[in-house]
Formats: C-alpha cells, structure tokens, sequence
C-alpha cells in the first residue's frame, strides 16, 4: 500500500511540474504596435489635438494635416514608416484590424520588413495589402478617386466595390480607380524615370 502510495504521489508531482513548464514556456500575449512622431511640420492633429515630434499614438484615432504640413511616422515593430502630406485625413488602427483609411489626402507607405501582410490602406473606392513596399497614394474625396504610384515592391489594388476587379502594380508603375480613370481600376502603366524621380521625393 506504501508503495501504491509513493508511486500516486510521484506522479502527481510529475504532473504538476508539466503543467508548471508548460505555463512557463506559454507565448507571452502580442504587444500591439505604436506608433512615434518622427518628423512633423506644421498644425497636425490626432483626435483633434495637436501632435509634436516624439508623441506616441497607441490607439485608434484620425490624423488631420494642415495647410503646409506634414508629419512622418514610425512605427519599429514593422520596421516601417508613414508620412502623411498637407490637408490630408488618415484614420489609423494599429491594435486591431491593422487598418488604415486615407480618406483624403496623400500619404507615402515605405517598409522593406518582409512577412505577413501588415493590415491594408483603404480609401473609399480601394483596398491594398501592405507589406515589404514602398510607394505614394492619393485620394480625391472631391473627384472619388484614387492613385497609387509603386517605387519598390508590389501591391494588390482591389476594388472595393466589385471584388473580381484587381490589379497588381509592381515598382515603376501607376494605378488608379474612379473619377477620370473609370469604375474599373486603370493600368498599370510603366511611369518614366523622370516622373518616378520626381516623385521619389514627394513626402520624405
């Protein structure tokens, strides 16, 4: 009996310590992203309060740039920034859907972090998966459209209103979507080097 006992209680220590390593070597919850003001000039808002370089954004909210302004960001756990351009509205989401909607205005994506897709950039007629790339988009609220101009990688540019329309824009090349372009998404079109230097610049 001594001996039925000794084994019962040896096994139950065994357990114990499992469980005990197990807890142990459990991944520790994700750490949301944020995001860090690198660079600003001008009147820039989050939630309707004013943003100065340094600041953390660490919760959903909406980004309103100024006439002449300008504000860059830096977000270190996807090794990637984004800069948004004067009189540009940007909804930000880093905790959740890993969203971004730029409602009007332009902003530049530049990230060379390969992996997963890293949430999507929406306007109000587009969709595009963001990941190892770089490149400019533009939305006129006023005209419903969209642009997008690749500088390095590829993007998926998807109709938000008719899922069978797609199309890839790889480095070089010009996409876009409603207004004067058409209902269906235009391109690609292979840009000139010049216009893509020209470009380049835009929003460093």
């Amino acid at each position: 009996m001594k001996i039925i006992s000794l084994f019962c209680l040896l096994a139950a220590s065994t357990i114990v310590s499992s469980l005990t390593l197990a807890d142990d070597a459990a991944p520790a919850a994700a750490v949301p992203p944020v995001a860090v003001v690198v660079k600003i000039r001008g009147d820039v808002l989050f939630n309707d309060g004013l943003l100065k370089e340094g600041d953390v954004i660490s919760k959903p909210g909406k980004i309103d740039t100024k006439e002449k302004s300008f504000i860059q960001l830096k977000i270190e756990k996807w090794n990637n920034t984004i800069s948004i351009g004067p009189l540009s509205h940007m909804v930000l989401n880093f905790a959740e859907d890993k969203k971004y909607t730029l409602d009007s205005g332009i902003c530049r994506w530049k990230s060379y972090a390969q992996g997963p897709v890293k949430g999507k950039i929406h306007t109000r007629n587009v969709a595009m998966g963001v990941r190892g790339t770089d490149f400019y988009l533009k939305a006129n609220r006023i005209l419903g459209e969209t642009e997008v101009i690749m500088f390095d990688g590829e993007v998926l540019m998807e109709n938000a209103t008719d899922k069978n329309d797609s199309l890839a824009v790889k480095k070089g090349q010009w996409g876009g979507l409603g207004g004067r372009f058409g209902e269906k998404i235009r391109g690609p079109i292979d840009l000139p080097k010049e216009v893509l230097d020209t470009t380049l610049n835009i929003l460093e």
